[in-house]
């Protein structure tokens, strides 16, 4: 929390308190992967305007429900697209829920476990969940410390 707070990438929420098992929405994702790219992030109609029109531009996100709860599947194919799409192609079988992981995520959810960015706890991913200010925050170190 403090390497990202740390960085202007994940802010607080105001009167000096993270909220840190507060859930992240889609449009907090694109605003924290807009900072990292270095795009201003202020101004417009909504808080997360500009955020939003640069994930649509990069091809991160289709730009939908914003306000939304995102999952953890979500949020590192929202990361996944970010670092350029790597190639990954291990497996999930680790883990007792790798069939609940979406088709569509699932290359950007392998990548993340071979990158060591997810790992999953009590040998589950829990794709599905949502992803927490802590969690993300979590995710996002190891992602930029690798």
């Amino acid at each position: 929390v403090a390497y990202v707070a740390g960085q202007g990438i994940l802010q607080g929420t105001g009167n000096g308190k993270f909220s840190p098992n507060t859930n992240l929405t889609r449009g907090m994702m694109m605003t924290l992967l807009a900072r990292m790219a270095g795009v201003d992030t202020t101004g417009g109609k909504t808080w997360y305007e500009k955020a939003l029109a640069w994930a649509v531009e990069e091809g991160i996100s289709d730009g939908t429900h914003p306000e939304a709860t995102i999952t953890r599947e979500q949020l590192v194919t929202m990361l996944h697209r970010f670092a350029g799409k790597p190639a990954a192609e291990g497996d999930l079988s680790a883990f007792t829920d790798d069939k609940t992981v979406s088709p569509w995520a699932k290359e950007a959810v392998i990548w993340a476990v071979e990158a060591g960015i997810l790992q999953g706890s009590d040998g589950k991913l829990r794709p599905q969940a949502a992803a927490t200010r802590a969690e993300t925050a979590q995710l996002l170190w190891k992602h930029l410390s690798r």
